[in-house]
């Protein structure tokens, strides 16, 4: 993506956010986080507003306007269970984006079974290790897991990397979430740890760009 205003703009929100969260500044917090998939939306716009098919645009645009709206959510805790669902069905919109990808992507790119294998048994492995302190969310949270674990496997199989590198932006953004999801669940379940808040929305913050940043390329590639 072409280094435009609104680019400019979320990478001085993001820290800002950052330094919000290492300041315990709550009040910040209802400004600068919210702003954040607007912004990276706004850029979206800018870049392939007049591309067509409209349907890829509207994908990555369902899956931030989701993202928004967990991230709002989850500025209080008593709405982390509506907020996890809101981050599912933004999941599911990049699960569709890369899906849609994939099979206008001719020639089809080659299916990498060790890695579907290995990222699942990852999940699993954390899911197991996680399961006894999860209690009443060990449902909703386990279908959120494989949710995510899907977006990566589904953006692993987008794009023929030789020749189509953004794609790697999406596989990096994808790892990122997961990253930083798994920073959540073991901060809010098992035990926090040191600056949990500032590595858990670094990560997140620059796995929404990388996907929309390498989805944005690769739509402008079509051109």
């Amino acid at each position: 993506m072409q280094k435009q205003p609104w680019t400019i703009l979320y990478f001085l929100v993001l820290p800002a956010d950052l330094i919000a969260i290492a300041a315990d500044a709550e009040t910040l917090r209802y400004i600068t986080k919210p702003l954040l998939m607007p912004l990276l939306g706004a850029g979206l716009l800018a870049a392939i507003h007049l591309l067509r098919p409209a349907a890829f645009r509207n994908l990555l645009l369902t899956a931030l306007f989701f993202s928004w709206l967990g991230d709002i959510l989850l500025l209080w805790d008593q709405y982390f269970l509506p907020g996890l669902g809101s981050f599912l069905l933004a999941h599911l919109a990049y699960i569709g984006f890369f899906l849609k990808v994939r099979y206008t992507n001719y020639p089809l790119p080659l299916c990498k079974y060790p890695l579907i294998f290995l990222t699942e048994a990852l999940v699993l492995a954390f899911l197991f290790f996680m399961f006894p302190h999860l209690r009443k969310l060990a449902v909703p949270v386990t279908i959120y897991a494989i949710a995510i674990s899907f977006t990566l496997l589904c953006a692993m199989h987008a794009f023929r990397f030789k020749e189509q590198t953004m794609g790697w932006y999406c596989i990096g953004g994808a790892i990122l979430f997961i990253c930083s999801d798994a920073m959540i669940a073991v901060a809010r379940f098992y035990h926090s740890f040191p600056a949990a808040g500032i590595c858990i929305m670094l990560t997140y913050g620059l796995a929404q760009w990388a996907l929309i940043n390498g989805s944005t390329r690769y739509l402008l590639s079509r051109t």
